[in-house]
């Protein structure tokens, strides 16, 4: 079994938050770059020789300090970030027949998201 792991050393750009309502053209500027750095942190590690046709992609979120933070918020500001696994080879596609998650959230001295992809055959 296959597996690759990025980490973004930041929480998801609080631009992409579904809850907040930015004009278009920011929007569009935030998830070129999030998809972009992970495309980046890819090519850093390499690609894998053909994309994952089927896997499992645990996100965890690791925050500082105490503050509340919603996960599907976060989570539903992925989209970008996963799209850039797809663009840079590491995945077939990321639709639901495809793809499965699992979520973790913890405390941390430092903001972190750590994305693991795993081969599932």
């Amino acid at each position: 079994m296959r597996a690759f792991r990025i980490e973004l050393l930041h929480l998801p750009d609080p631009d992409l938050n579904p809850n907040k309502r930015l004009h278009w053209a920011k929007l569009r500027k935030a998830k070129s770059i999030a998809k972009d750095v992970v495309m980046g942190l890819v090519l850093e590690q390499g690609s894998p020789i053909s994309p994952y046709a089927n896997a499992n992609i645990a996100i965890t979120f690791v925050a500082k300090g105490k503050r509340k933070r919603d996960v599907d918020n976060l989570f539903a500001s992925m989209k970008p970030y996963i799209d850039g696994l797809v663009h840079a080879g590491v995945l077939v596609d990321d639709d639901a027949d495809r793809v499965s998650y699992t979520i973790h959230f913890e405390r941390g001295d430092a903001d972190n998201t750590i994305i693991e992809v795993k081969e599932v055959i």
